[in-house]
């Protein structure tokens, strides 16, 4: 286990859901203060609540905007870059995971998933030298 998967695990038994977990253990080397990491992926947990898209995801994913996306609007080449570091990571994460939308996740594994999944989104991302 990685020193940023220990963070976010840490987070995540701290009271922060696992997109927030996920964003603020990685966020901060993009910019984003803690603070604002925790803010802005407070709607995103438990798959938006909804059971959608897994949280630990949604908030890598956000760490991969950070890092890869565009600024401001005309970047192709950012845009390119930022949607094949999504694609790389979904399939990477449903690789490891059998799905990347949390109900799935919960039905097939119960919430003992969430653990697993946070640290597999921080280790993706490491993998991917995010």
């Amino acid at each position: 286990m990685s020193q940023k998967q220990d963070e976010a695990l840490a987070l995540f038994a701290g009271e922060c859901n696992c997109c927030q977990a996920v964003i603020a253990a990685m966020g901060e080397k993009y910019g984003l203060s803690r603070e604002d990491c925790i803010r802005v992926g407070a709607a995103f947990g438990g798959g938006m609540r909804r059971g959608e898209v897994c949280g630990a995801v949604t908030g890598a994913l956000m760490v991969l905007g950070l890092r890869h996306g565009a600024s401001a609007p005309g970047e192709p080449d950012k845009k390119k870059e930022a949607n094949a570091k999504t694609i790389e990571f979904m399939k990477t994460f449903e690789e490891r995971f059998g799905s990347y939308l949390c109900r799935e996740l919960i039905k097939a594994n119960g919430k003992k998933i969430c653990d697993q999944a946070i640290g597999g989104a921080v280790g993706i991302l490491e993998e991917m030298g995010v």
